[in-house]
């Protein structure tokens, strides 16, 4: 019997990562059987997390490999590393992908590194894990990819302005990770007692582009004493992941207090829980705005740590959803700005559509059927 061709998603950057792409191998799994879908995980975590997801589909046929995990990862990971190398789980990889049709995956490096270890068979598809605004999403890079699956239409306009990509390899899918039923209600009656409005502040991992090194603490302060607010704390999985590297200060045990939740990488800050939960979102350049807005628009506050001249900058769009703060002693002002003001959730109604273009058909389905349909183009006769 001849086996049957292989798509295979590859999951080997962190928890983050996996809610972008695979609901989308699971919808792969139920409405075809003629390809292998193969699920490739580095680590026992992001595994668990599929299989959850798994279970929502009870149709789904696929394949789950995890790979060994390094010594020095499970053993001596003294500095808190979320995931192991992305470098080294591909190495270990390349058994399972060398003689996969298609490669699908969420990080820019995928292909870069698949050259490096020989893995040159297999096409790229890019499942986009950003939907926002930053100069890092339209890199050249990214003309390498055979396919490209982005969730709306500004997205994929940027990327042919800006990097040459050619239509053809664009497909408008949506955003799969909105897919995954999540009650965000009930995880706020579970976190805290009162009926306070809940912010969400999720700053990013760079520490170039980051409000935490400089403005974390003041606003966990501002937040511990008020009594105005709760705030959920759950900052991108990659500040703890390089808390070590960049020297980022962790211990948050003097804002202890009932109307504050610190997460520094649970499965609730990847999945959309937290999104669903918060009445505010408070952040700097992290494209989860795009998120939060696709779930319901609601009042937004923007951090400008770093004194960015960001009017008019395509970089920053994002800060037009809501009011910008340019010194932590705006904050209090800016957050009454912002849950009073009603210009800013119109703009958001009106802009999200550029972004995510969500239709009733599920964006899980959308992005199988793109990966399908170019699946079978490879395997199609010549001429």
């Amino acid at each position: 019997m001849t086996p049957r061709p292989t798509i295979a998603f590859l999951f080997i950057n962190g928890i983050h990562h996996v809610y972008h792409a695979a609901m989308t191998a699971m919808a792969l799994s139920e409405s075809q059987r003629d390809f292998r879908v193969l699920l490739v995980s580095s680590h026992r975590e992001q595994t668990r997390v599929i299989e959850q997801i798994k279970a929502r589909f009870p149709r789904a046929e696929n394949e789950i490999v995890t790979l060994p995990e390094p010594i020095v990862f499970r053993y001596l990971n003294f500095i808190n590393k979320a995931y192991p190398p992305p470098t080294g789980s591909l190495k270990k990889a390349r058994r399972h992908l060398r003689d996969a049709v298609a490669i699908v995956s969420t990080s820019h490096a995928t292909k870069r590194h698949c050259d490096k270890y020989g893995i040159v068979g297999p096409k790229h598809i890019y499942h986009c894990h950003g939907c926002g605004d930053g100069k890092y999403g339209f890199e050249t890079s990214l003309q390498a990819f055979d396919l490209m699956l982005t969730p709306g239409p500004y997205y994929r306009q940027r990327l042919i302005d800006e990097t040459r990509m050619p239509p053809e390899k664009l497909r408008v899918i949506g955003w799969p990770k909105l897919d995954l039923p999540v009650d965000g209600a009930a995880l706020r009656k579970r976190l805290f007692t009162n009926n306070r409005p809940t912010v969400l502040y999720c700053p990013h991992w760079n520490p170039r582009l980051s409000s935490y090194r400089e403005w974390g603490r003041d606003v966990l302060a501002y937040f511990s004493r008020s009594d105005k607010y709760n705030l959920i704390f759950a900052p991108h999985v990659q500040l703890r992941h390089w808390a070590y590297h960049y020297k980022y200060n962790t211990d948050l045990r003097e804002y202890a207090c009932d109307h504050l939740h610190v997460d520094w990488g649970s499965t609730a800050s990847a999945d959309t829980s937290y999104l669903r939960a918060a009445d505010i979102y408070l952040g700097d350049v992290s494209s989860m705005v795009y998120e939060f807005v696709g779930v319901k628009p609601r009042p937004c506050v923007f951090l400008n740590t770093h004194g960015v001249k960001w009017r008019g900058d395509p970089n920053y769009r994002y800060w037009d959803m809501g009011p910008v703060v340019d010194s932590i002693a705006e904050l209090d002002a800016k957050l009454t700005e912002a849950i009073c003001g009603q210009g800013c959730i119109a703009l958001q109604t009106e802009r999200i559509r550029e972004y995510l273009d969500l239709t009733a058909e599920p964006s899980s389905q959308r992005a199988a059927r793109a990966v399908e349909e170019f699946a079978r183009s490879q395997l199609a006769p010549a001429g």
